[in-house]
């Protein structure tokens, strides 16, 4: 029902089929109408009549009178026929007994005002559509007809199969193919991890073969991935189409079909756009991404670094995106479902306004992981210190950042509450070393070992791309009771500090024991005691 100036329009169906719409003054008041009538309770009643006689022409009495015409041919069960009542067009029916017409509506003034010609046309007009309508209707019902009708819906159901099956096998089809993609996105994984911490100095151009090779398999996988979701959606498609068709065909079930292929449809048509549409921004992220990875990434010393950053960057604008595109696809749908009304709003207003407060944090999360992804100040990868936490970054979105500490815990922290961040791999890291040696050891030797055993370390083919400078800093840090304590810095790869420095510390102890050098032992002199006052027990 709608309303259009001061009348009230909806429309009559039979079977579930739209005849023609109707008009009537406005009611104000539904709960007191006095002598208007309300347009449902005039359509309804119009409907009602119309089943009646659908009812009345099936009966086997009805339809033996209307076999026999004076000139022998074959007549309709039902004849819709007009009068006029107070100058005002009746249509009725006649069936077996002209004397006794069954009245089905009356065109009124509203009617013709509505439709814009005179009521003796309107009444003309929709005379022949009810004609019609009523034909159809008892002749769908014969048995014959719904013979046939059955054979249609199995010949339904049968290509509804066969296109599931062919839906179906081509879906298995792209889900080998997609695992078969994975293990080689894992064994290219693999292979990647080899050529950055073992890449020698002649092979420097393999690593961004590897990485290239590796971003054309994930643009596979999102392709294998989009045509599965694809075909997923053709098949709850088909079986929907296939079951309103079905239902369409018997006149019982019509009016059901339509509400199937109404609101059931409606939600799949947008539930698909708005996963196309998400899917198709994905690629086209993913496209951007990696033109801006081959622009920018040019050289090795930062190939890391803006490869997590372009990472991280493309995590959280599809996360954004996808939220984006469904809140709007959600308001979509409750308008066109026409499911919200000034009540609704007003609860909606109420309910934004106690969101507005509770979404204040949420707010500024948003804001500073923004501000983080603008700034650059860390990426998924790198490693960081925040506040008493240190570890991996795992995950980074304009909500939260997720650090994965030493011991295997997964840290969640909200982008607000990040208010210093110590990134220890930007660029370059180091790694520190202390090594303390014996207090009567050449300091000189000492220093001419160590910086032979970075340099031979740094020459390594193995390791010499880790390194960046084998002796940034080296010098006696300190003379204490323990010895000689020696200051070492190496600059490395990001994140290459520690297994640097634990190798390195495996040469060095084997360079000190060949050349003889003794590391540092805590000392200690008593003094003011001889050995007849010292028990033996003691010593």
């Amino acid at each position: 029902m709608q309303r259009i100036g001061l009348l009230e329009v909806t429309v009559v169906t039979l079977d579930g089929t739209d005849l023609f719409e109707i008009a009537s003054p406005m009611v104000p008041n539904r709960d007191d109408p006095g002598s208007l009538v309300p347009i449902e309770v005039r359509a309804r009643q119009i409907e009602i009549n119309l089943n009646q006689v659908v009812a009345q022409a099936l009966n086997p009495t009805a339809s033996a009178a209307a076999d026999l015409t004076p000139d022998g041919a074959e007549a309709s069960l039902i004849q819709v026929k007009i009068d006029q009542v107070n100058d005002l067009p009746v249509l009725f029916v006649v069936l077996n007994d002209p004397s006794e017409p069954k009245s089905l509506l009356t065109v009124t003034d509203s009617d013709a005002q509505y439709h814009g010609i005179s009521k003796v046309a309107l009444a003309e007009q929709w005379q022949g559509i009810l004609q019609q309508a009523l034909d159809q209707a008892v002749e769908s019902r014969q048995p014959g007809a719904l013979g046939d009708r059955l054979r249609q819906a199995g010949l339904i159901v049968l290509g509804s199969l066969l296109l599931s099956l062919v839906l179906w096998g081509l879906w298995r089809i792209l889900g080998w193919r997609k695992q078969i993609l994975e293990s080689r996105q894992t064994a290219g994984g693999s292979q990647l991890d080899l050529e950055v911490n073992a890449q020698s100095e002649p092979g420097r151009a393999s690593l961004p073969s590897v990485m290239r090779y590796q971003m054309s398999l994930q643009q596979r996988l999102q392709l294998m991935s989009f045509l599965r979701w694809l075909l997923m959606c053709g098949l709850v498609f088909v079986w929907i189409s296939a079951l309103a068709s079905v239902l369409y065909l018997f006149p019982q079930t019509r009016r059901y079909a339509s509400t199937l292929f109404s609101t059931p449809l409606l939600l799949l048509a947008t539930w698909f756009a708005a996963g196309f549409l998400n899917r198709l921004a994905n690629l086209s992220i993913d496209r951007i991404a990696q033109a801006w990875e081959n622009n920018e990434l040019s050289t090795l010393d930062n190939i890391q670094h803006k490869a997590m950053r372009v990472s991280t960057i493309t995590r959280a604008v599809k996360g954004f995106k996808t939220a984006v595109i469904y809140v709007l696809a959600i308001l979509l749908v409750l308008q066109l479902l026409e499911l919200a009304p000034a009540s609704l709003l007003a609860f909606g207003a109420v309910a934004a306004l106690a969101l507005s407060f509770a979404a204040q944090n949420l707010v500024k999360d948003l804001v500073n992981g923004f501000l983080i992804l603008l700034e650059d100040q860390y990426a998924i990868g790198d490693l960081v210190t925040m506040g008493s936490t240190t570890g991996i970054v795992e995950n980074l979105n304009l909500r939260i950042t997720q650090i994965r500490g030493e011991d295997g815990r997964l840290v969640t922290l909200p982008n607000s509450l990040i208010a210093q961040v110590d990134n220890l791999s930007r660029t370059w890291s180091r790694a520190i070393m202390t090594i303390n040696v014996a207090y009567g050891t050449d300091v000189n030797q000492a220093l001419v070992v160590i910086r032979e055993t970075a340099q031979a370390m740094a020459q390594d083919p193995v390791w010499r791309s880790n390194i960046l400078d084998p002796t940034e800093m080296l010098g006696v840090e300190d003379m204490t009771h323990a010895g000689l304590t020696i200051l070492l810095w190496i600059r490395t790869q990001p994140l290459k500090q520690f297994l640097v420095a634990r190798e390195f510390r495996r040469r060095l102890r084997l360079a000190f024991e060949q050349e003889g050098i003794a590391i540092g032992i805590p000392q200690q002199l008593l003094s003011g005691l001889n050995e007849q006052e010292v028990p033996a027990e003691g010593l």
